[in-house]
């Protein structure tokens, strides 16, 4: 009997043994799966984020946005729109908030568009559609 008795308790610790494992594996894989649920909802904050204050949540500033030659033409029309609409002249830091790009982008496409007129000077400057 000792010995019948042994090897049910060794069947019993065995059977326990796989289903613990098996309930670990599944365990392991749900944590997976909501891991990366997380980071790309954390992925997406962050973009929010950036695209609101122009840094990263760590205080950085937000990597930099090089256009495609189609968005800088894109661009380059969209800012003529802008000026165009502003009939008694606009800064260029509304020329920007209006575009939502690049600063750079938007300066660069004002400076090479022949239809776009500046006067005054620093933080007077307007600029004007001829």
């Amino acid at each position: 009997m000792a010995s019948s008795a042994l090897e049910k308790i060794a069947a019993i610790q065995e059977r326990a043994a796989k289903e613990i494992e098996t309930l670990k594996s599944e365990a392991i894989s749900d944590l997976v799966k909501r891991l990366s649920e997380a980071k790309d909802l954390v992925a997406d904050l962050e973009n929010q984020y950036a695209g609101l204050t122009g840094k990263t949540v760590k205080g950085e500033k937000a990597k930099r946005i090089r256009l495609s030659s189609e968005q800088k033409a894109a661009l380059a029309i969209r800012v003529g729109e802008i000026v165009k609409s502003a009939k008694d002249g606009i800064s260029m830091g509304n020329i920007v908030k209006r575009a939502g790009a690049p600063d750079a982008a938007v300066r660069q496409a004002v400076k090479l568009s022949k239809d776009i007129t500046k006067t005054g000077e620093k933080a007077s400057t307007l600029y004007f559609a001829k």
